[in-house]
């Protein structure tokens, strides 16, 4: 008996749900892929289960991305994620006069999906969404750190210099968002760090990467020292910005431990035979300049700002963490295999 004998001795009913299976609109197929970049199988898959309404497959794939991704994020709990990137962000402050500048870590288990451009784009999300997430705590200093609780349950931003984002980027947690993305890439990812400038005229400096996230980044503050930042005009606020990114590099490149000479406990001092060597490596505002070896950096800074340091902060992807040592071919391995 072929295929449509059997058809037609079925009851009716049944005869008529065989031959009405719904099949994916080839259009919204392909506008669905494209718009949230999942595979082939899972655009139809969507498709056909809301019978080719869009919006309701973009609701469908929403769904069914936090329950695969939640159930591998449990999977991998456990892995080692100590690479990934240091990514930062910045905005000019409506109120006080500056750019205010945040810096993340944001760590997976290879550098492989570090390059990942689902990763990048990630990090550089929570790096924008850091910059809403400050509330003064009093501390004294410039810059402050971001709780990662709080972080993990902010409703996850663009960053400021994204403009193809769709619809379904946005109503969802940072946290949600790294399960998701745990799901897609198949590694253990976590929030580790966030940090933010409170006060002053602030300035990156990333190393590794591209101008926004790569291995070590860094943050400089600076103050002006004879008047408030609401007196600054627009040139000595943009002056103090490039400043302070010089600053930055400085940080980054030379990783002083100090801002000034008393931030040093006193039995380290006690120890040194050579205070002027020990200064010159150690505390960032008695370094020689990169650019000009004549100057310290807060000679460099008077000279260039009128300003002073008042705050820096330096991190490398996955300090502190013990790491296993895989190699490349290994890394590429894994992500293949989804291990």
């Amino acid at each position: 008996m072929n295929k449509l004998s059997i058809i037609r001795s079925l009851p009716q009913t049944w005869a008529r749900s065989y031959t009405t299976a719904v099949k994916p609109n080839i259009k919204l197929l392909k506008e669905l892929r494209k718009e949230t970049e999942v595979s082939m199988t899972k655009a139809k898959e969507a498709l056909v289960k809301t019978n080719n309404d869009y919006a309701k497959a973009l609701a469908w794939l929403s769904e069914d991305a936090q329950i695969s991704g939640a159930k591998k994020a449990q999977k991998v709990a456990g892995r080692i994620a100590g690479e990934g990137l240091i990514t930062t962000a910045s905005v000019q402050a409506p109120v006080a006069n500056g750019f205010k500048s945040t810096i993340v870590e944001l760590n997976c288990e290879t550098d492989f999906v570090s390059r990942n451009d689902v990763f990048k784009n990630l990090a550089s999300r929570i790096a924008a969404t850091s910059l809403l997430m400050h509330e003064a705590t009093g501390s004294g200093r410039a810059i402050e750190t971001i709780a990662v609780d709080s972080l993990l349950n902010a409703p996850l931003l663009p960053h400021p210099s994204q403009t193809d984002l769709h619809e379904h980027d946005f109503g969802k947690t940072v946290g949600e968002t790294i399960v998701e993305t745990i799901g897609k890439l198949g590694e253990n990812i976590s929030l580790r760090r966030a940090a933010i400038v409170s006060n002053g005229v602030s300035a990156s400096y990333i190393h590794g990467g591209d101008a926004s996230s790569g291995k070590m980044g860094g943050l400089a503050v600076l103050q002006p020292k004879k008047v408030t930042l609401a007196e600054l005009d627009p040139t000595a606020v943009e002056t103090l910005s490039k400043t302070a990114r010089q600053v930055a590099r400085q940080v980054v490149g030379f990783n002083p431990l100090y801002l000034n000479t008393n931030d040093v406990p006193e039995s380290e001092l006690a120890a040194q035979t050579d205070m002027l060597e020990y200064e010159e490596i150690h505390v960032l505002n008695k370094q020689k300049y990169l650019l000009k070896p004549e100057l310290t950096i807060a000679e460099y800074v008077e000279q260039a700002a009128d300003a002073e340091v008042v705050d820096f902060i330096r991190w490398e992807v996955g300090e502190g963490i013990e790491k296993k040592g895989n190699d490349f071919a290994e890394e590429v391995n894994q992500a293949v295999n989804g291990n």
